[in-house]
């Protein structure tokens, strides 16, 4: 399913992203090959981490996490960040550039999943590991990029709910969270901006409210069948991101309601052998990590086209598997690396069935 939607992402890349690199590099192949370069990368990590023993990254929870806020911050430095459209989320790695906040997704996942697979979510440390993700998060609306810190909170309060918490205190975080974000917001004019352009996108139609407005041009065009492969008008310089956060207006123009449905029901089968894939987990560390990377995968899609069909505000989410974007595609597959390695879990060791059997006791 995986390899599957890899594949269509590197068409839609080619199909969306030709004219532009055409007219920047004289090469309409050179965002292909980088998108290819990246998804050779992530398979051979996925593969690789599949074959492993997924027990073994608990040790590996709390460095990754160090290195994740390390990184994070050298984004905040100037001169060693690369900044772009306003926002410093990349670190320059020789010809490459890396993104720390994509890291950050997976530390996520794995500090909380080695907490709450030991302690209840009350427990002190847990609320340690909270403080260091929204310490994460934090780092990340500084960039600012508010788009990755909804998706960051987002895995945290997932994991917190299938871990037992009260609904109530999840809500109330959510309220809490809504009004810090308002409030942020209020005070950053280009975030203001584009809540009022999704609310009214003919308000600005020429600045805030022209990427609603081309994307929602693009997917009516492409009807039921939609125009073909390749013959997308959106993309010849109205769609801005076309091939990256956009990506989906393109498909939808060329592929149509049919291409579209095809899209959402891949991402929903995802979904569907990630979670079943965590109540067949066969420790609790298991569980929390599989619930998690399907939980954010899951979340950044439905995101991402929500934000196409102008449900959701502009928030800068790329499609998982499909959209252009290096290190994205790369930690995305990683992470499935994980989730296949829970799926074909050889059982529970001497040390797992003591940490599973001290949680239980707790709980009762």
């Amino acid at each position: 399913l995986v390899i599957s939607m890899c594949c269509f992402g590197l068409m839609a890349v080619f199909s969306a992203s030709a004219p532009e690199a055409l007219s920047s590099y004289q090469d309409s192949t050179a965002y292909l090959r980088k998108q290819g370069i990246a998804c050779a990368i992530g398979l051979f990590l996925m593969f690789t981490l599949s074959k492993h023993d997924y027990r073994k990254l608990k040790a590996l929870a709390w460095p990754l996490t160090i290195a994740s806020v390390l990184l994070l911050a050298l984004t905040l430095v100037p001169n060693l960040s690369v900044t772009a459209k306003g926002s410093s989320r990349w670190i320059p790695l020789g010809p490459i550039q890396f993104q720390p906040s994509e890291l950050a997704k997976v530390a996520t996942i794995l500090l909380m999943a080695s907490g709450l697979s030991k302690y209840f979510w009350w427990h002190t440390r847990v609320y340690m590991r909270i403080a260091v993700v929204l310490a994460m998060a934090a780092i990340v609306v500084k960039q600012p990029d508010l788009g990755t810190t909804l998706m960051i909170v987002g895995t945290l309060l997932s994991m917190l709910y299938v871990s037992g918490i009260n609904t109530m205190l999840i809500l109330s975080a959510l309220g809490a969270g809504g009004v810090v974000v308002w409030h942020h917001v209020q005070k950053t004019p280009y975030q203001m901006a584009r809540i009022q352009t999704w609310l009214n996108p003919n308000l600005n139609p020429q600045k805030e409210g022209w990427n609603i407005i081309q994307a929602q041009l693009a997917i009516g065009s492409g009807g039921l069948w939609g125009v073909g492969f390749g013959h997308s008008l959106q993309k010849l310089y109205y769609l801005p991101v076309q091939h990256a956060d956009f990506i989906f207006a393109v498909i939808a123009e060329e592929f149509g309601l049919v291409g579209c449905l095809v899209i959402l029901g891949m991402f929903g089968m995802f979904a569907y052998y990630g979670f079943k894939t965590a109540l067949q987990a066969k420790t609790l560390f298991g569980r929390f990590l599989a619930i998690g990377i399907t939980s954010q995968v899951s979340l950044q899609a439905l995101v991402n086209i929500m934000v196409c069909t102008g449900l959701l505000p502009v928030t800068g989410i790329t499609l998982p598997f499909i959209s252009y974007g290096g290190t994205s595609m790369v930690i995305t597959l990683a992470m499935v690396g994980i989730l296949l390695s829970i799926s074909r879990d050889r059982g529970q060791t001497e040390e797992d069935d003591e940490e599973n059997d001290t949680v239980v006791e707790r709980r009762a």
